[in-house]
């Protein structure tokens, strides 16, 4: 059976902070009859949550989530997130929804519009508002 992964399921599995739930997920995945799919809209909350609220680094939170994803029986949804994650954990102090739009501009060819100037770091064609 396959089931939609919610935020709260990757943060159990990262923090161990609920010993029973992460138990039960951990049980769940190991017995192999069940599919996780992963969206990226909770990779992305994953990773402020893991950041914003257990303190840890985008190194960390990075590396965790491309462990996860090598994990048979989780899939995330949209292959190039993992892309966008490796960009994450390599450039370090920059947000992941801009690691995740400069991969999908890349990989779909569409440059992203914005006013923030770490696109700069991220190797996509991008564009600020006053250059229209």
């Amino acid at each position: 059976m396959d089931f939609l992964a919610d935020t709260n399921i990757l943060v159990r599995l990262f923090t161990q902070d609920d010993k029973e739930q992460f138990e039960k997920v951990s049980e769940m995945l190991d017995s192999g009859d069940f599919q996780i799919i992963v969206s990226s809209p909770v990779i992305i909350e994953t990773c402020w949550v893991l950041k914003s609220h257990y303190k840890h680094s985008n190194v960390d939170v990075g590396n965790a989530l491309l462990s996860l994803s090598q994990i048979d029986n989780i899939i995330f949804e949209e292959d190039y997130m993992k892309d966008a994650l490796r960009l994450f954990v390599e450039k370090g102090n920059v947000d992941i929804v801009d690691c995740y739009l400069s991969v999908k501009s890349k990989t779909i060819n569409m440059p992203v519009v914005t006013w923030d100037s770490d696109f700069k770091k991220l190797g996509c064609e991008y564009y600020k508002q006053d250059q229209f």
